[in-house]
């Protein structure tokens, strides 16, 4: 089993190591010496972020299974509730990158403790919710979560050896993806039990609880520190580029892709990232180096996550219009309500869980661009499969298993080749990006398969005929061999994670 590093083997950067060995000195009050940790084994503290993750899936999957009887009780309309996504996304957007970057330079379990505050008071205010204003604000507090699992890995980087990093890190992102599809389901059980949908989300506000005494009291601080200062202007320009963009996408298939109001934000969002690449290449601590991201060790990797957010966020839409499409007036479909919604889709996350267990293993054999090729195969496959047979029950289980294990690879794959190519003191800022592009690509899937739902419908109706379906599906295997090809062409970096 890995140990925790003692303060004297942790090893500098190549780049400014005497400044970073002033930005980073020995406290007694970080490591293995931290308050509340004491000797605690590193399966222990593993264990203890992977709860952190565990509960933030479940609030992801959780949602989505709620959001239509949240906004009967709060007499928010169906184009409304699409405020209640974006907002969460806008926040994540804007939190991802800023969150890294300050815990890169300030200590991850710093920032840990930050964003968890930030998800307990905003899980409190969408339990509350006694208005839709309330309810936006909760959400838009709950933007951080996205920011723990950056976090997460720059710590577990940090303080493990090379094994156990990979180990930590397949394990957080199994969690956090076996937890969104759990969600789902706990969700459908406990409002079979409680009477009311507020009633429900008090259970995982109370959760967000727990979360925040395990990362104030049994997480150790990180060591490394980078160097310089915070990039103020460029995390501005890079927050209002990203928000824009994603307010402009969400928004597109309801204002009309050629509204004024939706071209007005795209072009915003264009400019204001050409001016934010501008600035990264000129200040000396960007919080994104750009020619770094740029290096073929890398961009393969952050263009694979764009895509796999295509094809993992993007289709969820659709998948539950499905299997709820009831089959005697449509001619497919199973009429599925969201407790049979949640079963039916478990399987995905299960294996993704599943193959998350294994990833370590598999890295050994084929190496992580081996694994991220064979995930994107393995998605293409399910996919294909999805579009030849998809008139029973079953034929979704073994999709969803399929496309699972390959998604769980997938995710524990691209932070692992992200660590091993990006220097050891910006590890958060570069899986951040990483999780913030997964984000950018499932909103724009999100809104192009929107639009291929309402293009391709049956004659002088807005119902989406199978032909629409299987497009949407045909457009998921394409970006899954990608994904594949992605994978092919990442270089190897030149040193290893140590």
């Amino acid at each position: 089993m890995p140990k925790w590093r003692s303060p004297c083997r942790v090893s500098s950067p190549p780049r400014a190591p005497a400044r970073l060995a002033s930005a980073a000195p020995a406290s007694p009050r970080s490591g293995a010496g931290a308050p509340g940790l004491g000797g605690a084994r590193v399966a222990a503290v593993v264990g203890f972020l992977v709860f952190v993750e565990l509960t933030s899936g479940i609030i992801q999957g959780m949602m989505p299974t709620l959001l239509p009887e949240l906004g009967a009780v709060l007499h928010v309309g169906a184009g409304d509730l699409n405020w209640v996504n974006a907002a969460q996304l806008l926040a994540a957007a804007v939190s991802v990158p800023l969150f890294g970057r300050l815990g890169d330079m300030y200590g991850h379990r710093r920032l840990l403790r930050i964003a968890v505050l930030c998800l307990v008071a905003g899980s409190v205010l969408v339990a509350w919710s006694p208005s839709f204003e309330v309810l936006l604000v909760g959400r838009v507090l709950q933007g951080p979560l996205a920011a723990l699992l950056p976090l997460e890995i720059g710590l577990v980087r940090d303080r493990l050896d090379a094994a156990g990093a990979r180990s930590a890190i397949a394990l957080l992102v199994g969690a956090l993806t076996f937890g969104a599809s759990a969600g789902m389901v706990i969700a459908g059980l406990l409002r079979e039990v409680i009477s009311s949908v507020h009633g429900v989300l008090w259970i995982p506000a109370g959760t967000t609880v727990l979360c925040a005494g395990v990362v104030f009291f049994l997480v150790p601080e990180s060591k490394t520190r980078a160097p310089g200062r915070v990039d103020w202007a460029g995390a501005g320009l890079l927050s209002v580029g990203l928000a824009t963009l994603l307010l402009g996408i969400s928004q597109g298939p309801k204002w009309g892709w050629s509204d004024g109001w939706t071209l007005t934000l795209l072009a915003v969002a264009v400019c204001t990232l050409v001016v934010w690449v501008l600035v990264e290449l000129r200040v000396a601590e960007p919080i994104v180096d750009i020619r770094l991201t740029v290096r073929r060790t890398l961009l393969p990797v952050y263009a694979a996550s764009f895509l796999l957010g295509t094809a993992l966020f993007g289709a969820q839409t659709a998948a539950v219009l499905f299997v709820s499409s009831p089959a005697g007036e449509l001619g497919y479909g199973f009429g599925y309500d969201a407790l049979g919604i949640a079963w039916l889709m478990l399987p995905s996350g299960v294996m993704a869980f599943a193959a998350s267990l294994v990833a370590s293993r598999l890295f050994r054999l084929i190496g992580g661009r081996g694994a991220l090729a064979l995930s994107g195969l393995l998605m293409a496959a399910g996919y294909v499969f999805l579009i030849v047979a998809h008139d029973e029950p079953w034929q979704f289980v073994v999709v969803n298993a399929v496309v699972g294990s390959g998604v769980g690879m997938a995710l524990s794959a691209m932070p692992v080749l992200i660590v091993d190519a990006s220097p050891h003191e910006r590890t958060a800022i570069a899986t951040g990006i990483y999780n913030t592009a997964k984000t950018v690509g499932g909103s724009v899937a999100g809104a192009v398969f929107a639009a291929i739902l309402t293009a391709i419908t049956f004659k002088g109706t807005k119902i989406p005929t199978i032909d629409a379906y299987t497009t949407v599906w045909w457009c998921c295997a394409g970006v899954s061999v990608l994904v594949a090809v992605a994978a092919a062409v990442v270089a190897r970096p030149r040193t290893a994670l140590n």
